[in-house]
């Protein structure tokens, strides 16, 4: 009788036993592939957003294989409105490599003559006419220079971009900057005010979104 129940309580046993490693299997897989977990397999993930982006990206007119310098979230109160991913051509990040501090990364990254890109991935429905408004609307651009641009968004984009679609702003030297959506280019202008505004409305001291500076330097408040 003795050796009977010592038998069946291990039998009972195993089933729980079994139950709990496979928990704790699923919960540290679960833990690996959310919360801190920031790289996985060639991407970065905007833990605010959710969304993931390639350390390298192909370009329609920046160039291939850019490089990733950082990812941020453009936020408007308590809103997360987009994922913005900055990348940077090998000048740019050889430009990076030789800076000792005397600037910021960021400020290195504007003055630099590679191309560069801004990713964007939608958050929220946008409007064109408000993403048109925002990119043209950059301080000493002629006016005629904003209204073409921003009719060039406005007519490309059609509509509104919805949650999950993606927007590209990439600058090549010395002063064209070229606009895409949906991966389909809308077009380009060659503006010097236009060029170093929108890089600044980027890396600059009042950018659309700090936590972008603030992943380019590495954690560091200074930007």
């Amino acid at each position: 009788l003795k050796q009977y129940c010592e038998t069946t309580a291990e039998k009972k046993s195993f089933p729980t036993s079994v139950a709990l490693i496979v928990a704790a299997a699923v919960a540290a897989f679960i833990f690996s592939t959310t919360g801190s977990v920031d790289f996985e397999e060639g991407f970065k993930t905007d833990q605010a957003t959710g969304f993931s982006f390639p350390l390298q990206h192909n370009f329609q007119v920046a160039g291939k294989k850019l490089e990733l310098l950082g990812l941020g979230t453009r936020r408007k109160a308590i809103i997360n409105v987009y994922s913005v991913a900055f990348y940077g051509s090998k000048p740019v990040v050889k430009a990076l490599a030789k800076n000792k501090d005397e600037k910021t990364k960021c400020e290195t990254i504007v003055e630099s003559k590679g191309t560069k890109a801004a990713f964007l991935t939608m958050n929220m429905g946008l409007n064109a006419d408000k993403m048109a408004e925002a990119l043209s609307n950059i301080a000493g651009v002629k006016e005629k220079t904003k209204q073409e641009f921003g009719e060039m968004i406005l007519t490309g984009i059609g509509g509104k971009l919805e949650r999950g679609e993606s927007m590209t702003i990439e600058w090549k030297p010395p002063h064209l900057v070229a606009i895409s959506a949906r991966g389909k280019l809308l077009g380009d202008v060659k503006d010097k005010n236009m060029y170093d505004g929108l890089l600044k409305a980027y890396l600059g001291p009042k950018a659309v979104s700090p936590a972008l500076k603030k992943d380019i330097q590495g954690g560091s408040a200074k930007a």
